[in-house]
């Protein structure tokens, strides 16, 4: 009878994937939310300068306090994004968040003096925690199976887009107004936080929770049809989660607490994972690169390391916007190994080359060019893959019982590692200078090796099957281990 009746269709809510709800619904988390994190990432790469000069006596200690505000709060929010979400809700999660938000960008804005400053800068971190949490479990949660690589690609994306005007609104030697009116640019983030809470309270709460932790199937069945503009394939997404409920029922695992976590060796497992990829996210030393871009580019010998930042942030959302597509194709797991082995050759030309200029400071002209090439070659690795899929992975690997305690964790993981790298970079860099890049080069090695034994493909792959591999590779090791 047509299409629409193929046994071959492999996945439920296939027809129709794209509609004016669920683009709206993406597009609110994603620019309140991923957009908002963004900015505040890349705020302070080229704004340095200026802050001291506004705030007069400011030290090294506090400016570093100033940039690792945003993982300090990012580390509180983060660890309790998911227990709030399950609590309340994905949507009134999202829509109370922007009141730590707009209260530390008005601190920021108004910049009295740097101590205000790094309270607005924690705040902000607070909502950014938050927001990393809640915002890939929602769209993932309001997704077709069939588009979720894309779909959860377009949280990185915005990150990288929000990074990238940061650096852009930032850059002085285009903006010859920034330093007099920096307080404008600090405003900034009110702008998305606006946005997500207009238009948030006409978009549908997740169906997921709405089944899973509201009981509610009626609601849930309203909330599918309501983004598919369909109620036939609301029917077949709501038979799923009923399935999906009833094997988990007849394995004693429908209410998932912490314990779990530790006693379960599938959830075992599934968490290590989980919080793995996480740390390969930012052990990877990704925020030193964005955080540092300047002063690393200035070091190689490059005079304008700014405008090398910005060129940065450009590349890491062309290559992210590039790798929408490449997700549900190629697959996660691939995207994974592929970015992590050119990371590891990028930063083994970087560290060869920083050695090479430490060594002979202007005798040697070919090491920026080096230097400059594989930061770039970084970046694009970066994103095509460890940017996104640690984000896209811990919302596919759970199921829903499991997904917000388990975000908390992973997501709490990601910004402890992030708090650890940005404050650690300075130190190490003078340290172990011109060998930094060989410590991060080790550590994202380590990770490589780990993925290619531990991560699982979880392309187009509904969240039973997914459990059932990891299963089976838990049991390949003792109890003790997983």
């Amino acid at each position: 009878m047509g299409s629409d009746d193929d046994d071959s269709r492999p996945l439920v809510g296939q027809p129709r994937v794209w509609t004016a709800t669920l683009v709206v619904a993406i597009s609110v988390a994603i620019i309140g939310c991923s957009l908002q994190f963004g900015f505040q990432t890349g705020c302070m790469a080229n704004t340095q300068d200026t802050l001291r000069s506004a705030f007069k006596n400011v030290s090294d200690v506090e400016m570093s306090l100033m940039i690792s505000g945003l993982p300090i709060g990012g580390l509180f929010g983060g660890l309790s994004a998911g227990l709030i979400a399950d609590k309340i809700g994905r949507k009134k999660c999202m829509l109370l968040n922007n009141i730590p938000i707009l209260i530390g960008t008005v601190l920021m804005s108004v910049g009295l003096n740097q101590h205000l400053f790094l309270v607005g800068r924690i705040l902000t971190g607070f909502g950014c925690g938050i927001a990393t949490g809640v915002a890939p479990m929602y769209i993932s949660e309001i997704s077709p199976v069939s588009v979720k690589g894309a779909v959860g690609v377009s949280h990185q994306f915005m990150i990288t887009f929000g990074i990238l005007l940061g650096f852009a609104m930032s850059v002085k030697q285009a903006l010859s107004w920034f330093p007099k009116y920096w307080h404008v640019y600090f405003a900034f983030p009110a702008l998305p936080a606006f946005y997500q809470l207009i238009l948030l309270p006409l978009c549908p709460e997740s169906p997921n929770w709405l089944y899973y932790n509201k009981e509610r199937e009626d609601l849930a069945r309203a909330a599918l049809t309501k983004l598919r503009k369909s109620r036939s394939v609301a029917d077949e997404e709501v038979d799923a989660m009923i399935r999906e409920r009833t094997s988990a029922s007849s394995s004693d695992s429908v209410m998932v607490s912490y314990k779990d976590f530790f006693t379960n060796r599938t959830l075992r497992l599934t968490l290590f994972i989980g919080l793995a990829l996480q740390a390969a996210q930012q052990l990877s030393g990704v925020n030193a690169i964005l955080n540092y871009g300047p002063e690393i580019l200035t070091d190689a010998g490059m005079k304008n390391g700014d405008t090398a930042t910005g060129l940065l942030g450009s590349i890491n959302v062309l290559m992210t916007l590039i790798s929408i597509p490449l997700m549900d194709k190629m697959g996660r797991r691939s995207l994974m190994l592929w970015g992590q082995l050119f990371m590891i050759l990028s930063y083994i030309g970087l560290a060869i080359a920083q050695r090479i200029h430490d060594t002979n400071p202007g005798g040697e002209e070919w090491t920026k060019y080096v230097s400059t090439a594989t930061v770039i070659s970084f970046i694009i690795f970066f994103a095509i893959g460890p940017g996104s899929i640690p984000w896209l992975i811990v919302a596919e690997i759970f199921t829903a019982e499991a997904r917000g305690k388990a975000s908390s964790l992973c997501v709490g993981a990601n910004w402890i590692c992030n708090l650890l790298v940005v404050i650690s970079y300075d130190k190490l860099n003078k340290a172990l200078k011109p060998n930094t890049f060989f410590l991060y080069m080790g550590i994202v090695t380590f990770f490589l090796i780990f993925t290619f034994f531990f991560v699982p493909e979880t392309k187009k792959k509904q969240v039973e099957q997914i459990n059932r591999e990891i299963q089976e590779q838990a049991e390949k090791f003792p109890p003790v281990v997983f």
